[in-house]
C-alpha cells in the first residue's frame, strides 16, 4: 500500500511555496549546543584528565597527563578557544551536508553542497526515504538527489504529496538492485571500474569522490545504493512502475 492509499488523498496545495530547511528545533541545538558543548569539555578537560591520570591502569598515559597540565588561565583559555570552533565547525559541517528543499506545485529545488538544483514536478517519478535519506527519482528512475533531511517522514510525506509529487512508502524499484562483485556478469568493464573506485572513496570516507562516482555510473545507466560496506547496483528504469 503507498502513502497515498494509506493517509487519503491529500488535496493540491495552492500555488504557493513550501521550504523546508534544517528543522528550528534541530537548529538551535546545533548552533547553540554544539559550541555549548564544546566550551563545556574544554574547561572540564584539565581537571578530568587529572583525575582520569590516578588509575594505575590507564591507557594513552602521556597524552592524558598532558591534558591535566594544562590549567593555567592562558591555556584553559586556549582549550576553551578550540573547543567552541570545533564545536562551530561541527555545527557548519551538519547543516551544509543536510539537504534545503523549496517546493511548487511546478518544481523541486534542492540545495546540497553550496549548490542548487531544480526539477519540474511532471519529471519526477517517486519520492521516498531510504533509510535517513531523500530520494528523488527521475522520469527515467535517474537519483536526481539522494541526501539526508532532518524533518520527520511525515512532515516530508505531507510536504511533498500536497504539491502533487508521488510520495512513495519505498523504492519504487528496489526488487531491480544487485550487489556488486567485482567481476561478475551483468556489468560492463567500466561500471567495475567505477565501483571499484567508489569502494576505495567509501573507505576512505571521501563524500564528494563519492557522490561524484556515482554520478558517473548513472551516466554509464546505473544507480548505486549502499548497505552497510556493500555496494548495490540497479540498472536505469524508463517508465517503469514497479510500486504495485
Amino acid at each position: 500500500m503507498t502513502s497515498e492509499e494509506s493517509l487519503g488523498p491529500v488535496p493540491l496545495r495552492k500555488d504557493r511555496t513550501t521550504v523546508l530547511g534544517y528543522p528550528r528545533r534541530d537548529l538551535l541545538t546545533i548552533v547553540i549546543g554544539m559550541p555549548l558543548l564544546s566550551l563545556l569539555l574544554g574547561l572540564a578537560l584539565p581537571p578530568l584528565a587529572r583525575w582520569l591520570s590516578k588509575s594505575p591502569v590507564l591507557p594513552w598515559r602521556d597524552p592524558i597527563e598532558f591534558a591535566g597540565s594544562l590549567d593555567k588561565p592562558w591555556q584553559t583559555a586556549i582549550a576553551v578557544g578550540l573547543g567552541l570552533v570545533a564545536g562551530l565547525l561541527i555545527a557548519v559541517t551538519e547543516m551544509a551536508e543536510t539537504l534545503k528543499l523549496k517546493l511548487t506545485n511546478q518544481e523541486l529545488a534542492v540545495e546540497q553542497h553550496e549548490r542548487t538544483r531544480t526539477i519540474e514536478r511532471a519529471r519526477v517519478s517517486a519520492v521516498f526515504l531510504d533509510g535517513k535519506n531523500l530520494v528523488v527519482l527521475d522520469e527515467t528512475s535517474r537519483q536526481f538527489t539522494r541526501g539526508v533531511h532532518e524533518a520527520a517522514a511525515p512532515v516530508l510525506a505531507e510536504a511533498f504529496r500536497s504539491h502533487g509529487y508521488p510520495w512513495r512508502d519505498s523504492d519504487p524499484h528496489a526488487s531491480l538492485f544487485s550487489r556488486w562483485i567485482p567481476g561478475a556478469p551483468g556489468l560492463p568493464a567500466e561500471a567495475h571500474a567505477v565501483l571499484a573506485a567508489r569502494k576505495v572513496a567509501l573507505k576512505s570516507k571521501a563524500g564528494e569522490d563519492v557522490r561524484d562516482l556515482g554520478e558517473t555510473m548513472q551516466g554509464l545507466g546505473y544507480v548505486v545504493r549502499d548497505e552497510g560496506k556493500d555496494q548495490y547496483w540497479r540498472p536505469l528504469a524508463a517508465g517503469a512502475d514497479e510500486t504495485g
